[in-house]
């Protein structure tokens, strides 16, 4: 991952793991389980003292537990003898990082293990969820939102960066094939993804049309961003389940596929505005204008009527 600068949150590593510690804070586990649960998102950072973020995983970590008032005396200890052995010094030099911004950053440095020594050791009281998160998408449901380029803004509505009003072109849809809670608490889904948008709004006799679906990694969707993005839902489909798992097996590392674990969406929040990607004008920019068509493999099917169990829809 990349580095920018001098300061402990001057990587991508360090800017994700500030939103993903926020994130785990609010299950309502023990300080050693919300550690094991960061770990197992970062499994490489967090366990490797060879891997580059190592030493970037254990400060930021003891950094924002004590900004937060987490009391762990592990991450505490881990944190301060990074700090004194000068490892995160000697992997950063490794990285290239000059002399000038090495002095800057042991100085931050300094002033973080000037602070951990000093923590208090106990936790303050946080605010956690109470319950888990009510599902907001079915299985089996086809769902879709309009799109232009995208899909709505989930944080920014229904107007573009510049001000300007946000007017849809077409629609997006999607059939969540599963879901679960991670930990028992935090919601997420796994989409099948239509690639190929279309112009009006969907509906389920079309379902079988050669739409060209994508099955994406898990994904969560709050009820916010259910509401911002216009996501409708088009009605059932009678997908059958036993199809789509042999259609969208386990093949080889780093494929996609259906059962696909989704506790790091969950605990990093990557929501489903991310699966509504590419856009109509990809889809136009790079398929039609060439008389082009995706190809069909372990993580891409033609159409739906492949996973129908009683044909409906399915291609003539």
């Amino acid at each position: 991952m990349g580095a920018w600068g001098a300061g402990l949150y001057s990587s991508d590593m360090a800017a994700d793991m500030r939103a993903v510690i926020k994130s785990a804070l609010r299950l309502p586990f023990d300080e050693d389980r919300i550690v094991d649960i960061l770990r197992d998102c970062e499994r490489h950072a967090a366990d490797d003292p060879d891997n580059e973020d190592h030493t970037t995983f254990w400060l930021v970590l003891a950094d924002q537990f004590e900004k937060r008032g987490i009391a762990h005396a592990p991450t505490r200890e881990k944190a301060i003898t990074i700090i004194d052995r000068g490892d995160d010094l000697d992997m950063m030099e490794k990285r290239g990082m000059k002399q000038a911004d090495l002095r800057k950053r042991g100085a931050k440095l300094a002033e973080l293990r000037a602070r951990l020594a000093a923590a208090p050791r106990t936790s303050k009281p946080r605010a956690t969820i109470e319950a888990p998160e009510p599902y907001v998408l079915e299985v089996g449901i086809l769902y879709a939102c309009p799109v232009r380029g995208g899909n709505i803004n989930p944080r920014g509505g229904k107007k573009n960066f510049d001000g300007s009003p946000w007017i849809p072109d077409g629609w997006r849809q999607f059939i969540i094939l599963n879901r679960g809670r991670a930990f028992d608490y935090l919601a997420w889904y796994q989409p099948l993804v239509c690639k190929k948008p279309v112009r009006e709004k969907p509906r389920l006799a079309d379902a079988g049309a050669d739409l060209w679906w994508q099955l994406d990694t898990p994904k969560t969707c709050p009820s916010r961003h259910f509401d911002l993005m216009e996501i409708v839902a088009i009605g059932p489909l009678p997908i059958d389940m036993e199809k789509a798992r042999a259609r969208f097996r386990k093949t080889r590392p780093a494929i996609v596929y259906l059962g696909w674990d989704g506790r790091s969406a969950a605990v990093n929040s990557i929501t489903i505005s991310e699966s509504m990607f590419p856009s109509s004008h990809d889809w136009e920019r790079w398929y039609g204008p060439q008389g082009l068509l995706p190809e069909e493999g372990p993580t891409i099917l033609r159409s739906l009527g492949e996973l129908l169990a009683d044909g409906v829809g399915s291609r003539r």
